[in-house]
């Protein structure tokens, strides 16, 4: 332990040099590499390049735990003036993502795990009560064998060596997975799985994506382990992330492009993943939006923000236009952006004085809005946004927020000198608000009259009524402050029908546990190692 203490105060130095005098730094060290993280550390210096070396406290930590070498160690430091408490944890090998364990624990808490935020619903499986067992129509398989012969002569030729394609699938093979994936496959997702069994080439048969193996492909079907499902996309599970209700300002499920053609949810038991690359899923549709075709093909990021967008209208087109590519003696990738490149910009911003909403190039497709400085904004002027879904206004002086009611704003983040929400007073579509910056105490009694209101983050603002959070008729999720929360409790005035629950701001380690005990949730932070101490 001594050894321990020594390395803990002289990162409790090292980070009171650079400047801070509150807050709580995280570290993590492992094979997956290291991490650090600050939450609510107030700096008035930045530390040196390289600082902190997680290494050497990492190592007094595992030989604390006598844990492996080669073992995850996550720590946390809180400072507080010339006091500092710190905790800490080692995991095996195998759980080098820093996934495995969430200082958050004891400040998240879930109390209803089947409410999820609008459109994000979790995907249900479904059985197709059409399902039939015909062989897969044989025109289809001679067409696509055909393109595919295509493919590989025209591949070969121009790349000098042959792409390395799966072996074909059985009528029996693709029965199995149908009947594990629960719905039959469109003909023409049939007829390639009985040419081509996968093609590991991200730019290879289906543009930009590696179409994965039909047996994979049945096993990663809503299932949230990408172990298990063999995907590889990046970080993160499939909608994971996205569907929590403590993502960060990825909540917002966003129309598709083109506007109208992939439902606006944030997955579908009908979105069948057929192939990844990189950030990317690529999947057929067979549950479409209003002017989308059953089978259509797009791609979307899963843990992501991005919207989805259509490829083509059928995994056929796909590979039609992929050999028509090369035909012209162009790379495969050419047909793939040239679906992408006349997409509208989703995003907006207007920056200082003199911009305003009526020169906003393509107002009609602009669903995010940032609005950043300036001496004034009406919010009446956003009208001209008919699909606007999200705004978040920082850096002005003066802020009026008269959203038409005409306008579908979800997501509104405020941050200013003063707030008045009055205005808002019986917006139909607004959810989720987030208040900081005021330097005046806010009265957020007005809320009580959004309809849609289920997201409510208080902690960067002082709240003259705070006793009226139990008047909002739809909230499901609130924010606050360790303050906040205690008068709530002291007023009760914490809302019965809270479906999840988060701390905020700075508390000290008891206090996250006591908080999150008093919602009946006893925390892993509880169990684990506590050092105190004073510089």
């Amino acid at each position: 332990m001594t050894e321990l203490i020594e390395q803990i105060e002289k990162l409790v130095r090292e980070l009171a040099a650079s400047g801070a005098t509150a807050g709580t730094l995280e570290l993590h060290n492992g094979m997956g590499g290291y991490g650090t993280m600050f939450r609510n550390v107030q700096l008035f210096g930045m530390p040196k390049p390289g600082w902190p070396d997680t290494a050497v406290i990492a190592a007094a930590v595992r030989a604390e735990l006598g844990a492996g070498a080669d073992d995850l160690a996550q720590l946390r430091l809180r400072l507080l003036g010339d006091g500092y408490e710190f905790q800490y944890r080692c995991a095996p090998t195998h759980h080098h993502n820093y996934e495995w364990f969430e200082w958050e624990s004891a400040r998240q808490v879930v109390l209803d795990p089947t409410y999820r935020y609008p459109g994000h619903a979790i995907p249900v499986p479904s059985t197709d009560a059409d399902y039939d067992d015909r062989p897969t129509d044989p025109e289809l398989v001679d067409t696509v064998t055909d393109l595919v012969r295509e493919y590989v002569e025209l591949h070969t030729r121009q790349e000098g060596d042959a792409p390395q394609l799966g072996a074909a699938n059985t009528e029996a093979e693709i029965a199995a997975a149908e009947a594990r994936i629960g719905f039959r496959l469109p003909e023409e997702l049939r007829a390639l799985y009985r040419v081509v069994g996968h093609d590991y080439d991200d730019r290879g048969l289906l543009a930009f994506t590696r179409l994965m193996p039909l047996a994979a492909v049945a096993a990663a079907h809503l299932n949230d382990d990408t172990d298990t499902a063999q995907l590889e996309y990046g970080h993160g599970t499939i909608g994971a992330w996205k569907d929590s209700l403590f993502a960060g300002i990825d909540r917002i499920v966003f129309e598709s492009w083109p506007h109208g053609v992939v439902r606006r949810i944030s997955r579908s038991p009908k979105w069948l993943i057929i192939g990844t690359s990189d950030r990317d899923v690529t999947a057929v549709d067979l549950d479409p939006g209003p002017i989308g075709v059953s089978g259509q093909v797009i791609k979307f990021e899963p843990d992501g923000w991005y919207a989805a967008f259509r490829q083509d209208d059928s995994v056929l087109e796909v590979l039609r236009r992929t050999v028509e590519a090369l035909r012209a003696g162009e790379s495969v990738l050419e047909y793939y952006n040239a679906q992408i490149e006349d997409h509208p910009n989703r995003a907006a911003s207007l920056r200082g004085a003199g911009e305003s909403v009526s020169e906003l190039p393509g107002a009609i497709a602009v669903q995010q809005l940032t609005v950043d400085g300036g001496d004034s904004f009406d919010s009446a002027e956003l009208a001209s946004l008919p699909l606007l879904r999200e705004l978040q206004v920082r850096g002005v002086e003066s802020v009026r927020l008269s959203v038409p009611h005409t306008v579908p704003l979800e997501q509104l983040h405020v941050h200013a000198s003063r707030i008045d929400v009055e205005p808002l007073a019986g917006h139909p579509t607004l959810w989720d608000l987030t208040l900081s910056g005021a330097t005046e105490p806010v009265r957020i009694g007005p809320l009580a009259t959004l309809p849609s209101l289920q997201r409510l983050d208080i902690s960067a603002i002082e709240v003259s009524d705070l006793e009226a959070i139990a008047t909002l008729p739809t909230l499901r999720v609130l924010v606050a402050t360790i303050g906040q929360w205690q008068s709530l409790r002291a007023r009760d005035a914490v809302p019965a029908a809270l479906a999840a629950a988060e701390l905020a701001g700075d508390a000290a380690f008891d206090d996250e546990i006591t908080w999150a005990a008093s919602f009946g949730v006893d925390p892993t932070t509880a169990s684990l190692p506590l050092v105190r101490g004073t510089l």
